[in-house]
């Protein structure tokens, strides 16, 4: 559609800071779409967010991104309907907590390919046409895990850091070949409010009930003011930047009981 708007894709844009930020987007003009799983929850946030820019065209897929393949069905949903992609959010995600050894491969597997296989393929697919109109954006949604390693927490650290790297490396090639495309890193600590908590089954972790731990909105609006602002990385909330930066000076052996710490369970201290 070329009728000037502007459009946003974002990934599990259905709730969380997904659907927080598709109500900023929405807000400032934005064309939207949608892709998340499951339906339902999917069209209700269709319905809140139409409610806030009723004339706004919103695109609604169901899709499980933690299939191989399925960045290039997104890709073929926004060429089916002429859609140009100004702006990527790779928001979707999910977390897997305890040992390696005792978490379920098949539930691991998925979350790499959706954090990383996934991630990676959204991000190439419109990446090359944001390249030859030299203007467009790509958010990556990170996490404050993934600056260290994290004892219980560690594929999903570790997949937060190719995102965190990855995300990084590739904004400086492009600055490198003078491109005005940018790409934006988000850090945000555990994040209250959302699905996440109980579908990683850290119910009982002392990370969502630290002084540290955010909301969705303040997650959405830090992230949309980084955007505006040509930032490369963005660690929501006030302050926690600084604390970050001193954290990282500590030897990884003392990060890593810093991190097991936060993420331990209460009941069990």
């Amino acid at each position: 559609m070329k009728d000037g708007r502007r459009t946003v894709l974002i990934t599990g844009g259905s709730g969380g800071i997904g659907l927080e930020l598709g109500k900023l987007f929405v807000a400032d003009g934005y064309r939207l779409i949608i892709v998340a799983m499951p339906g339902e929850d999917l069209k209700h946030a269709g319905d809140i967010l139409q409610a806030i820019s009723p004339f706004t065209s919103i695109f609604l897929l169901e899709k499980d991104l933690s299939r191989p393949g399925a960045a290039t069905e997104v890709y073929d949903f926004t060429l089916s309907h002429d859609l140009t992609v100004d702006v990527l959010v790779n928001c979707a995600g999910f977390g897997t907590y305890g040992h390696v050894n005792e978490i379920d491969i098949e539930r691991e597997l998925a979350m790499l390919q959706l954090h990383i296989g996934t991630l990676y393929h959204l991000t190439r697919l419109y990446l090359r046409e944001m390249v030859e109109r030299d203007n467009g954006q790509v958010i990556n949604m990170s996490s404050i895990s993934a600056f260290q390693p994290n004892p219980t927490f560690a594929t999903y650290g570790a997949s937060k850091s190719f995102i965190l790297n990855f995300s990084r490396a590739l904004n400086y090639e492009l600055r490198e070949q003078g491109s005005r495309v940018r790409v934006l890193a988000v850090c945000p600590t555990a994040v209250k409010g959302t699905g996440f908590q109980t579908s990683a089954r850290m119910e009982c972790s002392r990370a969502f009930s630290s002084w540290m731990a955010t909301t969705p909105a303040i997650v959405a609006r830090d992230t949309y003011r980084a955007m505006q602002c040509g930032k490369d990385v963005v660690i929501p909330g006030r302050g926690f930047g600084f604390g970050q930066a001193l954290v990282s000076l500590l030897p990884a052996s003392w990060q890593m009981r810093i991190s097991r710490s936060q993420l331990r369970e209460i009941e069990s201290l």
